[in-house]
């Protein structure tokens, strides 16, 4: 019996113990960011496009606007995914940059022949993405 102890009090503890919690999910400004990467690998134009302002402007580094509100974000990326069926966007790192800003690492994959690595800046007000900035490779 004696040598059972330190089983029983092994399972005791165990069946005590607290179960691990699940990640919880992004606050803040950073939920915006995340929903518009979830609405992007479900290739779901409409939630990608409520993601952002209605004057949204996506702008590719050195200042060079590529697309303007929510009404051509949502054609354009409807386009994307219906002609790239293996779309996806991984996040490789992301963090707050003060009260409005978000960075990320990001690469997009089934788009060229190999992963598209870019840096992007968001800019959040009103839980809605304002604008993007894209630092693409040269």
């Amino acid at each position: 019996m004696l040598r059972a102890l330190p089983l029983l009090f092994a399972a005791a503890l165990h069946a005590q113990a607290p179960a691990v919690p699940a990640p919880a999910a992004p606050a803040g400004i950073m939920a915006v960011v995340q929903r518009q990467m979830d609405a992007y690998n479900a290739h779901d134009a409409q939630a990608y496009a409520a993601c952002f302002a209605p004057g949204a402007q996506l702008i590719r580094h050195p200042g060079i606007p590529q697309l303007e509100g929510h009404d051509e974000i949502y054609r354009t990326f409807a386009k994307v995914f219906r002609d790239h069926k293996d779309a996806k966007m991984r996040v490789l790192y992301r963090a707050e940059l003060g009260p409005s800003t978000v960075i990320e690492h990001q690469e997009v994959d089934g788009i060229e022949k190999s992963p598209v690595p870019s840096l992007v800046i968001y800019s959040v007000r009103g839980g809605l993405i304002q604008a993007a900035w894209f630092v693409l490779p040269e």
